[in-house]
């Protein structure tokens, strides 16, 4: 089986632990009224790190990972950059935690690690296209009008947070809970 179907499928294993985790921590909250809040933050932060594993994946085939033979070596440096940015995100989700109960926070990510969150968001998209033109530079055609088609996808993709981060703040702030968690 190709490493990209291993590191969708731990993407989605990741993203569906942190669903379990979430919904039994709502299921908690129903019966005692506090909920689990160990199981809140392993929530996010699985819910993290399935968005890193997908950004991360979505970088490496833009760089030419199974596109380019030229490329291979290349994931040698990924992988660390990967893991430092999940790190990243960790804290990021972590420093949020801490904050959780603060009277102005209407959603998960509202003040500065929202903004923290976009503006990483928006580097990697940064990143993303930059990795798409250089691979776009050294293929054929076959491989250009693909990397057109990924590109408008990895945007889609990139581009999804910092939409509804921004949309949500038209909002008045007791929607704006709503707003991004239906968002996301």
């Amino acid at each position: 089986v190709h490493p990209v179907i291993w590191a969708l499928l731990a993407g989605i294993l990741i993203q569906y632990l942190a669903q379990v985790a979430h919904t039994t921590h709502l299921f908690t909250y129903r019966f005692n009224g506090s909920g689990l809040k160990a199981l809140e933050v392993l929530s996010e932060i699985l819910f993290m790190l399935s968005q890193v594993t997908q950004t991360s994946l979505l970088i490496l085939i833009a760089l030419g990972y199974t596109l380019l033979q030229s490329k291979i070596g290349e994931l040698d440096l990924m992988i660390p950059m990967c893991f430092m940015i999940a790190v990243i995100h960790i804290m990021l989700v972590g420093f949020g935690k801490i904050k959780d109960d603060a009277a102005y926070k209407y959603h998960e990510n509202e003040g500065v690690v929202g903004w923290i969150l976009l503006s990483m968001r928006l580097i990697l998209y940064l990143w993303f296209l930059w990795a798409v033109q250089s691979s776009a530079a050294e293929g054929g055609f076959k491989l250009r009008n693909f990397l057109a088609q990924f590109r408008f996808a990895g945007t889609v993709y990139f581009m999804t947070y910092p939409a509804i981060f921004m949309l949500t703040k038209c909002f008045a702030p007791y929607y704006q809970h709503g707003v991004m968690s239906i968002g996301l």
